[in-house]
């Protein structure tokens, strides 16, 4: 299953960017990708890993922050379709389909 991940937080001031780019750095300690600036996903193989990182998640988000979490079994994982531009770096998780113009 992977876990897939939006979050937004404010980027108004000097300190919010800080932690914004924090939280983003934490995010790939934790395992996560990055799939799009806002958006980052990560294998997980158990229920017991899945359950762990939403706990952490929850206590290190910044106050006037919000995610949301897909929890994506592998079939629907597995079906997605990713278009890159010809000059876009080519990688994946899981098993999707690659459309490259």
């Amino acid at each position: 299953m992977v876990l897939l991940l939006s979050f937004d937080l404010p980027r108004n001031t000097k300190k919010e960017r800080k932690q914004a780019a924090q939280y983003r750095k934490r995010l790939v300690e934790l395992g996560f990708s990055m799939k799009h600036f806002s958006l980052y996903e990560r294998e997980v193989l158990s229920v017991t890993t899945r359950d762990n990182l939403i706990r952490i998640l929850q206590t290190e988000i910044p106050e006037t922050g919000l995610i949301t979490l897909y929890l994506l079994p592998d079939s629907v994982n597995d079906k997605q379709i990713t278009i890159l531009g010809a000059k876009q770096i080519h990688k994946s998780v899981g098993k999707p389909h690659l459309i490259v113009l």
